[in-house]
Parts: structure tokens; C-alpha cells; sequence
């Protein structure tokens, strides 16, 4: 998931968080050194010299957002082909575990029958993450239908899948990917 933003953060959280070799020490938790991810979401975690517990505010394993649920519900589109503009938002829209790929779109389609669908912008394998969390539900990449199209657009597909997103227009969902 990710550590707090604020508030007490203990060794055994990041443990917790990045995994490590007990017994732990800061030492084990630089950013790009094996354990803690050297992205976006952990620039506050140094890659050398002095470390200290408080550096780890809002570190992550994976990639971690908070969706703001549009007029249209279900999802997030940035300049989605069905209309013009957008709807929802997200605090990061890029996938930092993804070497910071865009997001274009994250939702719930009922029709014909229900599906949730991760879309980037641009050519990503099928690989590099395990789970897409979304509120209390999980979608494993392993489970997904996943293909590139021509369109420069890398999309991951659910069937049958529930809609977590919620429905009420201004609220939050967190969404997180490991």
C-alpha cells in the first residue's frame, strides 16, 4: 500500500512496506538500492548519506493515487474518445513502477456486460506489477486480458468485474499497484 503522510513511521513499517532482511536497519531502505523503488512517490527517500525514519512519508512499494470520481462516475479518462475533455481526477497520473507511465484511463463499463480496463499511453509489457488495487477490490495483472494497439495505447481488461469505483459524483476511492 504506501506508508502515512504524517504521524509515526517505525522500522517495522517500512520493513512492511519494502520488505528486508531482519534484523532491519535504515541502512537496507535507500531509494534505487533493491528495496524501496526509486520513483516519484519516493523522492523524499535518499539514495545515500543520512536517513532517517521521517524520510519515508508517503513511500511506497508500488504506485499509489487517489481517484476524485467525476459528473460521469465509474472511472478516470484523460481525453477519453468518447466525448472531448475529461472526467474524474487523480492526485498522480503517472505509474511510477512503470517507469512513470501516463495513465489515460482507469474505469467500470457495464456494457454489454461489466469490466474494469487500465489503459497507459504508450508500449508496456505485461509485467513489472502483480495487483491493481481499487478501494476494497484487487484485480490481478495475471487475470487480465491485456494487448497493445496500434494506436500507441497499452490497455488491461477485467471481465465481469464489479465496480468499485463507487457512483456518487466528488467522492475519493484510493487506488494503489504493486
Amino acid at each position: 500500500m504506501a506508508l502515512p503522510p504524517s504521524g509515526t513511521i517505525t522500522v517495522s513499517a517500512v520493513a512492511a512496506e519494502f520488505g528486508g532482511s531482519a534484523p532491519h536497519s535504515l541502512s537496507e531502505y535507500y531509494r534505487g538500492g533493491g528495496l524501496v523503488p526509486d520513483t516519484t512517490t519516493n523522492a523524499g527517500v535518499p539514495t545515500s548519506g543520512p536517513i532517517s525514519l521521517s524520510d519515508f512519508y508517503g513511500a511506497a512499494a508500488g504506485w499509489a493515487s487517489t481517484m476524485f470520481i467525476g459528473v460521469l462516475n465509474n472511472g478516470f479518462y484523460n481525453q477519453y474518445g468518447f466525448s472531448t475533455g475529461t472526467f474524474g481526477s487523480m492526485t498522480d497520473t503517472t505509474i511510477d513502477i512503470l517507469g512513470d507511465a501516463p495513465l489515460f484511463a482507469l474505469f467500470f463499463g457495464a456494457a454489454p456486460s461489466s469490466f474494469t480496463q487500465l489503459t497507459l499511453t504508450g508500449s508496456y509489457p505485461n509485467s513489472g506489477w502483480t495487483t491493481l488495487n481499487i478501494g476494497a477490490g484487487s484485480f490481478s495483472r495475471a487475470s487480465a486480458t491485456s494487448y497493445y494497439n496500434s494506436g500507441s495505447t497499452t490497455y488491461w481488461n477485467w471481465s465481469g468485474s464489479t465496480n468499485y469505483f463507487g457512483t456518487i459524483p466528488g467522492s475519493s476511492v484510493n487506488i494503489t499497484m504493486e
